[in-house]
């Protein structure tokens, strides 16, 4: 729970931020859009992810939360992952000062992987570890319109590896964004992020927009060695988007380019002891490095483009394509992927109670892996890998205005691991305006990685007097498969007065054939230390299987508030728990403790938004985590989190019109703490305070 402490600091800031509301109550009006829509107007923004159609957030069946433009502006965050915080449910944690675990409903590691993530329909989803590495996803965050958040599977319109949850960001329109902007932030940690933006209209039906972003981030403090963690981060990108419109098409172009420095410090890395390079071995520390300084060198570039018809009043369709290239290279894996994707959806509601979609894709993606000390491709390091989907939905109206079910599958092809359906029915009731009730039951598959299908990762060395060494791993043998998850979900809003509103979402996970780390090697050799004695049966190989099954159930609750004109207060709450059961015959003894312990029980936060007056604004932010078991694989290193609470604070002034100059602080009474321990070649390091300045001018 949130300590006394903690309450009494925050509770006299949230009662003068009140005295402060009632004397400016009759201010003049705020310019901000988002404090000037009512509840109502918020409940029926549009959203896009939960059907791939236009439909109101408060009548969709789904545990969907919209963290909209104003929220990020007004939260003072300057990154996609930090924005996540805002939406219930959703673990953010910062393992060091570039790297984030992140995930949906538990399942949260270093290498999270049953969370679909899209950038304007684009997948970062990446096929070396089947996650998202969150350091190269970015964009001007002036730009985003929304992130559309859900939690649950999203695979029957998604596809494969949308298991528990997707996170669809969605940036703006050219036309919105016209004219010139300038924003320079520095700070103490944050020490410089400049951005820049030009929209031009090129005529009445073509909008264009550029843009340029630069960052330089600090290092963060590495509690094992009371200095540095050597892991700052600078980030240069550039993009693009032009949108335009003739008689009943519309269509859009925009593409990126990125190239990202960030630098880490290696903790435990193990050496291939039969490699020549590696001998003769350090006397001290054999086949070993410690706190070895590296740097990871990403980089990319990616264009898409898609065409969206309107064949008819009852009839519409859309073809997107796209082509996007990643390289990656750091000490434990040089990585390049090249992926190419269409996708095709029609939409046709001319049936009387029916509305139904479909759609096709084709997506072909070429891996190359440079082999390492760490993290090898034994049968090839290059592989093309192709999938090939179809989906239908239909929305079925039993009861005009009122009772609606959805059903529908994805049917999915690939190589490695065949047809994969993924189906689910939703029900959705809207008893009286303003209160909303459904359920779902739905199915997702996560497919198997490059590493769980040919991969290999040297994970040990053990050296005995007089004994050759013995390296563990932890290797694909071919036969890693799918891991299902069945979700049963129910959800209840409701707007019980103009000014308030509860969004209120229960579900369970019954996932089967989830992956474990099965013993399936041993050496035996004899006892250096008694020869007389028997011989010592050491494991030296562990590899990828399907021996688990996990259940996990939770509540996360959303309640809004606006208390005066100019104030409005959000709270979120959500509470996990997850249970492990192991096959009979699974020898795995590393998957349960991070399994159950690697996601907070519980989670909660607390937004002040406030207009002071038509010029100023201020806002505060209180996130609380509770306390994590174990968050990595390893079974001998420290890798539990204690609770921690983040309060952030943001105050902005506009002298002018175009000209917002902003103060903004990160973690205001913790000086520094951990959030979360990544696998035993990443050093510890911890979230340390933070305080920047920003400049915004536009014209």
């Amino acid at each position: 729970m949130i300590s006394q402490k903690t309450l009494m600091v925050f509770a006299p800031l949230l009662i003068l931020i009140s005295v402060m509301a009632e004397a400016t109550e009759n201010d003049t009006a705020s310019l901000d859009s988002y404090l000037d829509m009512n509840i109502e107007e918020l409940l029926s923004m549009e959203v896009t992810s939960v059907s791939k159609k236009k439909q109101r957030l408060s009548e969709s069946a789904a545990a969907i939360f919209v963290i909209t433009h104003d929220d990020i502006r007004r939260s003072g965050v300057t990154s996609i992952p930090e924005a996540l915080r805002l939406a219930p449910g959703i673990q953010v944690a910062k393992i060091d000062n570039a790297k984030w675990a992140i995930s949906s409903r538990g399942f949260n590691t270093q290498f999270a992987n049953k969370l679909l993530v899209l950038i304007d329909g684009r997948s970062v989803y990446t096929q070396s570890y089947s996650g998202v590495y969150w350091e190269d996803q970015d964009t001007l965050l002036e730009d985003v319109d929304r992130i559309e958040v859900i939690r649950g599977p999203g695979a029957t319109l998604w596809g494969a590896n949308a298991v528990n949850g997707v996170i669809n960001i969605i940036t703006k329109a050219a036309a919105d964004t016209q004219g010139s902007l300038v924003q320079v932030s520095a700070g103490n940690e944050e020490k410089v992020i400049a951005q820049l933006r030009h929209g031009i209209e090129v005529n009445k039906d073509v909008s264009a927009r550029t843009y340029l972003k630069y960052a330089d981030r600090e290092s963060s403090y590495a509690p094992d060695i009371d200095d540095s963690a050597n892991d700052d981060w600078k980030t240069r990108q550039a993009g693009f988007r032009v949108d335009g419109g003739v008689a009943q098409d519309t269509w859009t172009i925009q593409g990126d380019v990125y190239s990202n420095l960030l630098s880490q410090t290696l903790d435990n890395i193990y050496l291939d002891p039969y490699n020549p390079d590696n001998n003769p071995p350090d006397p001290v520390t054999p086949y070993r490095l410690f706190n070895t300084k590296d740097d990871i060198h990403a980089s990319g570039h990616n264009v898409l483009g898609r065409l969206n018809r309107q064949i008819n009043t009852n009839s519409q369709a859309s073809l997107q394509i796209y082509y996007d290239h990643t390289k990656r290279r750091e000490y434990i894996l040089e990585q390049e992927k090249d992926t190419f994707d269409i996708d095709f959806q029609h939409r046709y509601s001319g049936f009387t109670r029916h509305d139904l979609i479909w759609g096709l894709g084709y997506r072909r993606i070429d891996d190359h892996y440079l082999n390492s000390d760490v993290v090898s491709f034994r049968d090839s390091t290059e592989k093309t890998s192709a999938l090939v989907s179809a989906f239908l939905q239909d929305e079925i109206t039993l009861k005009e205005e009122e009772l609606r079910l959805t059903i529908g599958s994805k049917f999915e092809h690939t190589e490695f691991t065949g047809v994969e359906i993924q189906p689910s029915a939703k029900l959705l009731w809207i008893p009286k305006p303003g209160m909303t009730l459904w359920g779902s039951i739905s199915r997702a598959a996560r497919t198997p990685s490059a590493i769980e299908q040919r991969g290999s990762i040297a994970t040990g060395v053990i050296i005995l007097p007089g004994v050759d060494p013995i390296s563990f791993s932890n290797d694909a043998d071919g036969n890693f498969e799918s891991e299902y998850l069945t979700a049963y979900e129910l959800g209840f809003r409701i707007q019980p007065t103009e000014t308030t509103s509860l969004d209120i979402s229960a579900f369970y996970n019954d996932y089967s054939n989830a992956a474990s780390y099965e013993y399936n090697t041993y050496q035996i050799v004899p006892n250096p230390y008694d020869p007389a004695a028997d011989p010592l049966v050491i494991p030296s190989q562990t590899v990828f299987d399907n021996k688990m099954d996990v259940a996990s159930k939770g509540v996360e609750l959303v309640a809004d508030w606006r208390v005066v004109s100019g104030w409005r207060l959000q709270s979120t709450y959500s509470y996990l728990t997850v249970d492990t059961q192991r096959d009979a015959d699974s020898t795995d003894v590393f998957s349960r403790v991070p399994l159950e312990g690697g996601s907070p029980e519980h989670q909660a936060t607390l937004r002040s938004i406030h207009d002071i007056k038509e010029s100023m604004t201020f806002d505060l932010w209180m996130q609380y985590v509770s306390s994590l078991d174990s968050t990595t694989l390893s079974a001998t290193r420290d890798d539990s989190i204690g609770k921690y609470t983040s309060v952030n604070a943001r105050f902005a002034w506009l002298p002018k019109k175009n000209i917002e100059l902003s103060l903004v602080g990160r973690n205001l009474f913790d000086n520094r703490h951990p959030e979360f321990v990544g696998e035993y070649y990443i050093l510890r390091s911890e979230v340390e305070r933070s305080l920047y300045a920003q400049v915004k001018v536009e014209f």
